[in-house]
């Protein structure tokens, strides 16, 4: 049995390995797109349970009045992640083109067909 699966396996994860090599360039940004904004979607719900924690921690009306940030905190990760879905839909569909931000400044390419 394993000499028939690990060959099986291998190929598998060559053409996994390939699709993912030749993915266009729109599914790509859009790609980027989803992964940031779930990585910063994530970074708030990080926040989000140190601020309720801290007010669990301290009861009372601290107590509620964090478990009410939280939640609007979580509500914004949200927002941040159907935003990033709804771009990322957007570049596939070649409706918009990717932004790329860094340090100095944003930059915005056309559409991919």
């Amino acid at each position: 049995m394993k000499m028939t699966f690990a060959p099986t396996m291998l190929i598998l994860a060559a053409g996994l390995s390939l699709a993912a090599c030749n993915k266009s360039p729109k599914d790509a940004q859009a790609d980027a797109v989803r992964d940031t904004t779930k990585a910063e979607a994530a970074n708030i719900e990080q926040k989000a349970d140190v601020v309720e924690n801290q007010g669990e921690a301290v009861g009372g009306v601290t107590e509620d009045a964090a478990a009410a940030t939280a939640d609007a905190m979580r509500n914004k990760a949200d927002a941040v992640t159907n935003t990033g879905e709804m771009k990322a839909d957007a570049i596939e569909d070649g409706k918009m083109g990717a932004v790329t931000k860094t340090d100095s400044g944003t930059t915005t390419t056309a559409p991919t067909k």
